[in-house]
């Protein structure tokens, strides 16, 4: 009986063992990902104005307006496809994705959506 307890306990100890380094890594994963998460940023909404003087969008999603930064390597795209900035206009709906950068938020794509369908 006693060797019957002995061995189950140390199968218990052997799985134990062996799941543990699986879990910290998988843990460590986890981490990874949201921290690489944190880092980008993404905004939607309706262009309010679109400055190419400063290089700025301002996009207002319900009533917040966020000024999103762009540069000469930010992509302009609707959908899958690159298009020119000059596409983009007042009232359009757009995606921004980026990262802020000393709490601003510099766009690495800003997507034109098409509208949404009002009933």
């Amino acid at each position: 009986m006693k060797k019957v307890c002995l061995v189950a306990l140390l199968a218990q100890f052997i799985v134990l063992g062996l799941a543990a380094p699986r879990t910290i890594a998988q843990e460590n994963k986890e981490k990874e990902q949201k921290a690489s998460r944190a880092a980008e940023a993404r905004w939607s909404g309706v262009i309010v104005r679109l400055n190419k003087d400063t290089s700025t969008v301002t996009v207002r999603k319900q009533r917040i307006e966020r000024i999103v930064h762009f540069d000469s390597a930010t992509k302009w795209t609707k959908g899958t496809h690159n298009v020119d900035m000059s596409q983009f206009k007042d009232g359009d709906r757009v995606i921004c994705l980026g990262k802020y950068d000393n709490k601003e938020f510099v766009a690495s794509r800003i997507d034109l959506r098409e509208p949404h369908m009002l009933p």
